[in-house]
């Protein structure tokens, strides 16, 4: 008999829609393909009394639900509709002033070489170089005064910089049950949600997670004629068919779930 219970992992594929540009999402502990539908009843009078008489579905939809834990720069657009960029290595010349001791002044991070006017270093100011800032030990005399510093290349993700990007999904699951039937799931068009909650800090023993919902669309590109429509698809693969004659092999047939 055989064992179609399911107890899944795998990992999670996303492709900008209309592309095969796919980029693994990393750790995802959780997943879950949600529908939902909306439906109306015509009515029918029997011995006086209104009932149900016929049920029409008259909207039918879906989301993906997921909880990450990849960070990447990638995932980070996604969930913030923001962009990448990437700032050059250079050089700053600030003019502070209003500088008592026991302030501490941020400047741009990663810094190193840094130069204040009239000032010397671990007697007047301490420098975090990784930070980029400073905590002023002394009051400076002379005010305002010129600091100057390198500071190196920057890579990042803008907020709320850029707009949403449609994507297409591809699931490579593994059934615990009975490994030797792996399981895929492609859904062909998505929009993702902007993400509700990023934690920052952290009081719990477990790594930080972030819950992502992308909605299902139809990808109009496909015929809602053919055998797995406009949404998406689950599909197994099947073995190979072996034909013999006289014991020796006339051909190897393959056969997967169709386009």
């Amino acid at each position: 008999m055989t064992n179609n219970y399911y107890y899944g992992q795998g990992k999670v594929y996303l492709a900008p829609f209309g592309t095969t540009q796919w980029h693994w999402v990393g750790d995802v502990s959780e997943m879950k393909l949600n529908f939902e539908f909306d439906e109306q009843y015509s009515k029918r009078s029997i011995a006086g009394r209104l009932v149900n008489h016929k049920r029409f579905i008259t909207f039918t939809g879906g989301n993906v639900t997921a909880t990450w834990f990849e960070r990447s720069f990638e995932n980070l657009e996604l969930m913030l509709y923001g962009t990448s960029a990437t700032r050059k290595q250079s050089w700053q010349r600030e003019r502070l002033n209003g500088i008592a001791a026991g302030m501490i002044v941020l400047l741009k991070q990663n810094i190193r070489d840094i130069t204040i006017e009239n000032l010397v270093e671990n007697i007047d100011f301490i420098v975090n170089y990784e930070l980029g800032s400073i905590q002023f030990i002394t009051t400076p005399v002379k005010q305002p005064f010129i600091v100057e510093y390198d500071y190196s290349s920057v890579s990042g993700v803008g907020v709320l910089n850029s707009h949403p990007v449609e994507l297409a999904m591809r699931y490579d699951g593994i059934n615990l049950v009975n490994e030797s039937k792996p399981i895929f799931i492609e859904l062909y068009r998505l929009s993702i949600d902007l993400v509700g909650t990023i934690s920052l800090i952290d009081n719990k023993s477990e790594f930080s997670s972030v819950e992502t919902v992308m909605q299902l669309l139809p990808d109009g590109t496909k015929s809602s004629k053919s055998d797995f429509g406009l949404f998406g698809r689950i599909y197994k693969t099947n073995k190979f068919n072996t034909i013999y004659c006289n014991d020796e092999i006339i051909a190897n047939d393959e056969h997967y779930a169709a386009y």
